[in-house]
Parts: structure tokens; sequence; C-alpha cells
């Protein structure tokens, strides 16, 4: 299906980027995944309804939605900017209209260093939402989240950026396991999946 197609299938609106945010040092500016690159990471990593994924800047909500409604699980968007999640919240109104029995979804309205991370969450998203050093809080509080509740834990990265992968090779326990790349883009237009496991680590 193409972008129009989704969006009428999960009651939705989503499609537009963010216009006029202010460039920061360390907030980037929005974008929605592509429906066509959700599709590959559907196909080549599935879910189970037992997940509990967290999208960090998760902007009007499509990849939460688009989850929960593939394959059940609960998923949790974050979002630092109060109009974004206030078109999430009017977009959760309209799916649960029609699919309020597929999947879970919430959102919240914090910045994704300061929101503690659920002891059920094992999956978390990131689209280049923030500077390498507030990735670097949010890996921090998820490897305290394992900590006390261990669990085997993915991150997944869509167009990821060189500093992003610096700091998980180099200085976490995550491992690269899977790679999803979409067929005749750029080399960078791509999903990475890292991977923490308290049981089966020395770290």
């Amino acid at each position: 299906m193409n972008e129009q197609q989704y969006e009428q299938l999960l009651h939705i609106q989503t499609a537009k980027p963010q216009q006029g945010f202010p460039a920061t040092a360390e907030y980037h500016r929005y974008e929605p995944t592509p429906y066509e690159a959700l599709d590959l990471l559907r196909d080549a990593y599935p879910l189970v309804p037992t997940d509990t994924v967290m999208d960090f800047g998760s902007g009007k909500g499509r990849l939460p939605f688009y989850l929960a409604y593939t394959f059940r699980v609960r998923a949790i968007g974050v979002e630092m900017d109060g109009g974004f999640h206030e078109d999430a919240m009017q977009n959760w109104m309209n799916y649960a209209k029609k699919h309020r029995n597929r999947g879970s979804v919430q959102f919240e309205h914090a910045y994704a260093e300061q929101i503690p991370i659920p002891t059920d969450a094992n999956r978390f998203y990131f689209f280049n939402p923030f500077s390498v050093n507030v990735f670097r809080q949010v890996v921090s509080n998820i490897m305290e989240s394992v900590e006390g509740n261990p669990r085997q834990v993915d991150i997944i990265l869509y167009y990821p950026e060189d500093g992003y992968l610096h700091f998980l090779n180099d200085e976490t326990p995550f491992r690269f396991v899977q790679e999803v790349r979409l067929p005749l883009k750029n080399l960078h237009e791509r999903f990475l999946i890292y991977r923490f496991d308290m049981m089966e680590s020395s770290w």
C-alpha cells in the first residue's frame, strides 16, 4: 500500500513532516518513517504481541499505530513537542474508533532522557530524533531498566547516524545483529538492529 492508503487504513494523519522547527544542537526535526520502509522492517523483523515498543521522537504516532495494528503489540510514543503530542492523541482517538482491539497505543509528552523505561519495554526505536548526547542518556536509562528487570532488549535504528553507531559499538554491550536495507536507496537508508541480553553478557 502507498502512504495515503495506509493513512486511510489506520484512520490517522501523519504524512506531513515537521515545518519550522528551530534547529538545536540536541533535538532534530521530526520526519515520519516511510511506510515503504516499515513494510520491509515488518517482513524482516517480526514482533510478537508480548513485545512492548518505545518510539523516541514519535511525532504524530505513525510507528506506534503501524506496529500496534500489524503485530498487536504495546507501542509507546515519546514526543517532546506539544503540538505533535496533541496530533498524536487526535490520531489515537481516530484509530481507536476502528482498531481499539489491535494492540495498545499510548503517548507520552516528555523529553526522552527524562521518561522512565517501563520494566516490560524490550524494543526501542530511533529515527535520529536527537543528538548522540541525548541518545547516550536514553541508552543508559534502558540499561538501568534491564539491570532491574533482566531481559533481552533491541535497539532499532533507521537511517542511523555515525555517532549513534560509534557509541553503541564502542561504549555499550549492545551487539549488531541485523541489517534491513531499502532496495535501490542510498547506503544510509537502512535499519540496523542492536541487541543486549544480560543473561548472555559478561558486561
